[in-house]
């Protein structure tokens, strides 16, 4: 059976709005959503911490996940500041009616309910379709805990082992250029860049695997996913 991946945040879900008011909780400070959107963690905690909070900055780095993953109600709350992207939900109710839908997201699996009455919400389809997330083990690097723990990039590429055990995978679409290699790996065809003007160039993309890039999900609207 064939099936296309696709990442979520920041690639059919807007996550700018949550990531300001996520911020805010953590430092007190609205952080300006072009910050939000062009820079990473490390750099805006830099950027706008105090000095007393960047002596405890570890802690912050915990925290921030802790938000982001939902550990903490209010990082459940925020989620309601999420957005959907113009245009992904209509491709994607159209693609699955001849292909499962495998949403590939960073949210844990805490998060799985949430995700899922989301996608419901902003019209993806969620019935021809699968849900692969990582767990709270796969962050433990990025929180500070354990430095010999799976980077992110190890805990995407398990779970496109699984995925590619159960489908042929013909088409893979995220907005992040550091994935793009581990799809290369798996030898996925047809790999789609969703491109972040802000963050990153077209070049980013095809530097790191992916075979094209797009601006917006109006450009596949007429590209219905097809067998290499």
């Amino acid at each position: 059976m064939i099936s296309v991946v696709v990442d979520i945040d920041d690639t059919i879900i807007n996550t700018g709005r949550r990531l300001q008011a996520i911020w805010l909780e953590l430092l007190g400070l609205e952080i300006p959503l072009e910050e939000v959107e062009t820079s990473n963690l490390g750099k805006i905690f830099m950027k706008f911490a105090s000095t007393e909070q960047k002596d405890k900055a570890r802690e912050f780095q915990k925290r921030f996940w802790n938000l982001l993953l939902c550990v903490e109600e209010v990082g459940n709350a925020s989620l309601k500041l999420h957005e959907p992207i113009p245009y992904a939900a209509d491709v994607l109710q159209e693609w699955s009616m001849a292909c499962i839908i495998a949403y590939l997201t960073g949210r844990t699996e805490n998060m799985r309910s949430n995700t899922l009455d989301e996608l419901k919400k902003y019209g993806f389809p969620t019935e021809n379709a699968r849900l692969y997330m990582f767990t709270g083990k796969d962050f433990a690097r990025a929180k500070g805990l354990d430095p010999s723990g799976p980077t992110l990039v190890d805990a995407r590429s398990y779970l496109m082992t699984k995925i590619s055990k159960n489908y042929n995978v013909i088409r893979v679409i995220d907005d992040y250029p550091g994935y793009f290699n581990t799809y290369r790996q798996f030898k996925v065809p047809d790999r789609i860049g969703i491109l972040r003007p802000r963050k990153y160039t077209r070049q980013h993309y095809i530097d790191q695997g992916a075979t094209r890039v797009v601006e917006s999900w109006k450009a596949l609207q007429n590209d219905p996913p097809r067998l290499i």
